[in-house]
């Protein structure tokens, strides 16, 4: 299918804000009637275009150079209007200080700025792979601006980067520059029922029986991001219409999460920038991070210093760095670096600085499932630790139940003692 862009409204989230999903699991539609009440913090880029200085996050997948660019677009003749400049830089290609310094600090549309008394609106995409390449490039920048602290008033800065990997060094050392009511740092908000809508529409789908499977099969999660929103299309229309109707709903499930484990921009695969895992280890570090959150009850890990002040919600990186994983017979040490590689997967989006959580709670359910039985766990040894262990009929925790419908699809055994000792048990999944 084709790789076409679509006229999709883009919304924005403060870092720490809540993102509403109550409309069948689609984002809750800010602009339609009552969606300032049910997504309150959502925000469209213009109306954040006036602050100073802006980060923009996205996890890998969520489309955020394709909205920036729009955005950007949208607002340069405004700018030129008013008399201001425009500078864009596509980070990815810079490979050393120098070259950053030549392209950005030397150009001619900053030393014109210098030179003269108009505002400049600099935008730069692709900080984190920039990242990669400079690993100093947070203090490079900051301290390069410091330069210009006399005339920083004049000067609208605009970054675009993955959220697992922004510098809290760089958002210090902003705040410290312009101000900290002046620096905003919003992440991009999922696809809207309409938004998904219009992507079908332009790709030919049969719309009504597209979104109708989506329900039924409990896969709005998939839908609401692009990347996972262009398999599932391209899945309906490979079978002429329809989800294949030998798949087992969770199959099709993890297909969905392999593409959001998987690397998806093209210059980081060009320039071999892609990661040290394979898609199967980050799935299987992504399974073991879901069993974590999952059975201990924790909302997101902490990335940041222990000796900080970490949310009581949180689990510690270090927590879950522990021991090895087996893909295809090999085994992996799970260290630090091997977690933040997956944390920085559409699979995770942040709950805060130093924080990342789960981009949906139905991949965390889902994968926690698949790790208790990839792990070859006795099915009695799955439904203990699914049921409340002090009460005498065995029912199932709550909080677990989405967790249990996903291992019961997956585990005939299971499914049969679940319904032996909690029949009223809702098992959605259990297809």
């Amino acid at each position: 299918m084709s790789d076409r862009i679509y006229s999709w409204k883009r919304f924005w989230c403060p870092r720490s804000g809540r993102i509403n999903l109550a409309d069948g699991g689609y984002l809750c539609d800010p602009q339609a009637e009552w969606g300032n009440v049910y997504n309150p913090d959502l925000v469209t880029f213009e109306a954040i275009s006036k602050l100073p200085c802006l980060v923009l996050l996205g996890e890998p997948g969520m489309g955020k150079t394709h909205a920036m660019t729009a955005e950007q677009a949208i607002i340069t003749t405004k700018i030129q209007e008013q008399g201001g400049q425009v500078l864009l830089r596509d980070l990815r290609s810079y490979s050393s200080p120098e070259w950053l310094a030549r392209k950005l600090f030397d150009s001619a549309e900053f030393t014109n700025w210098l030179r003269g008394t108009h505002q400049l609106h600099i935008f730069l995409d692709s900080l984190d792979e920039c990242l990669l390449r400079i690993e100093t490039l947070a203090t490079l920048l900051v301290d390069e601006f410091k330069e210009y602290r006399d005339q920083i008033q004049r000067l609208h800065l605009r970054i675009a980067c993955r959220t697992a990997i922004w510098s809290p060094v760089l958002e210090d050392g902003l705040k410290q520059l312009w101000g900290k009511d002046a620096v905003g740092v919003y992440e991009l908000a999922p696809l809207r029922r309409k938004d998904v809508r219009e992507a079908a529409r332009a790709e030919a789908i049969e719309l009504d029986g597209f979104l109708e499977d989506l329900q039924k099969k409990n896969i709005v999660s998939l839908a609401i991001k692009p990347v996972t929103l262009k398999f599932l299309l391209n899945t309906y229309h490979r079978h002429n219409n329809q989800f294949p109707a030998n798949q087992r709903l969770h199959e099709l499930y993890l297909e969905g999460c392999r593409c959001l484990c998987e690397e998806s921009n093209e210059s980081r695969l060009a320039s071999r920038l892609k990661g040290k895992l394979n898609l199967e280890q980050r799935l299987i570090v992504a399974a073991r991070i879901a069993t974590v959150t999952i059975f201990a009850n924790r909302f997101a890990v902490w990335t940041g210093r222990e000796q900080d002040n970490v949310p009581d919600e949180d689990v510690l990186l270090r927590k879950i760095c522990q021991g090895s994983e087996s893909v295809s017979g090999r085994e992996f040490e799970v260290t630090e670096t091997v977690v933040e590689e997956v944390l920085d997967t559409g699979l995770f989006s942040s709950r805060g600085l130093n924080r990342m959580g789960w981009g949906h709670q139905t991949y965390a359910e889902f994968l926690a499932a698949w790790y208790l039985k990839q792990h070859n766990l006795h099915p009695f040894q799955m439904v203990n630790l699914i049921v409340h262990s002090d009460e005498p009929d065995s029912r199932i925790i709550p909080q677990l139940n989405e967790t249990v419908a996903w291992l019961a699809s997956m585990e005939t055994e299971v499914f049969r003692e679940v319904m032996k000792t909690d029949p009223d048990a809702g098992l959605f999944h259990s297809n």
